[in-house]
């Protein structure tokens, strides 16, 4: 979705940009005012075209679809913390920064090797991470909790480099339970 708001904006930003400088052009008279005319023939060419009933039909699909991903990818939130930068280590050689997505990823992979854990969402809000654990119906929720809590304890955040992290940790059982056979 990001690349989709990105390309979205760059589109939007170019097409604006053209128009100005045409705008510019015109009033300067370097151009004449022909690319309005122009501009508005594209315009009814495109809303009027020439085409076969069913082409029009395909082509009016397509861009409806296009239309639609672009309108979802400016409407639904990016997910926090995947960007952010969070500094490791400052010297006088430089710094080290670890990116959020990294962050993420590492504490997933450490929940995810616990015995009964299904699915583990987490987000960065600044310093502090958010993570839910839904975990197997069969499994005892108040000992996922601790072993989730002791690997993501102070060590952990150590060896990242970040500290001052704080964690706000979420269990539930997961919805669907597995299939026994």
């Amino acid at each position: 979705m990001t690349l989709l708001r990105r390309a979205s904006h760059a589109v939007g930003v170019v097409a604006l940009g053209l128009v100005a400088v045409f705008l510019v052009l015109e009033v300067t008279d370097v151009v004449g005012d022909r690319w309005r005319q122009e501009l508005a023939d594209s315009f009814e060419e495109a809303a009027f075209p020439s085409w076969s009933l069913w082409a029009s039909a395909l082509v009016g699909a397509g861009l409806a679809i296009v239309g639609i991903m672009l309108v979802a990818a400016q409407v639904a939130p990016p997910k926090k913390g995947l960007s952010s930068m969070h500094e490791v280590y400052k010297g006088p050689d430089g710094d080290t920064r670890l990116r959020g997505r990294a962050a993420i990823r590492a504490a997933r992979h450490e929940l995810e090797s616990i015995d009964g854990v299904v699915e583990v969402d987490a987000r960065l809000d600044g310093k502090r991470m958010r993570v839910e654990l839904q975990i197997d119906d069969r499994a005892d929720l108040l000992e996922i909790e601790s072993a989730a809590r002791e690997r993501l304890g102070h060590e952990f955040w150590i060896n990242l480099g970040l500290a001052d992290f704080a964690v706000d940790l979420f269990v539930t059982h997961h919805p669907k339970p597995p299939r026994v056979r």
